[in-house]
């Protein structure tokens, strides 16, 4: 029983590294896809002037 819970926890601790790795890649992606629209349009002198 004990190798069991122990193969159990080792499973569910790789799945989280998993996920958390997965949650970095899409925060990494969300905030270029919200940047990409403000550099167009500085990039056309019509944006807020921060870049």
């Amino acid at each position: 029983l004990q190798a069991v819970v122990e193969l159990i926890s080792n499973e569910t601790a790789a799945g989280l590294v998993l996920l958390a790795k997965h949650q970095t890649q899409m925060r990494g992606a969300m905030y270029q896809n919200r940047l990409t629209p403000d550099y167009l349009l500085a990039e056309e002198g019509r944006g807020c002037g921060k870049f």
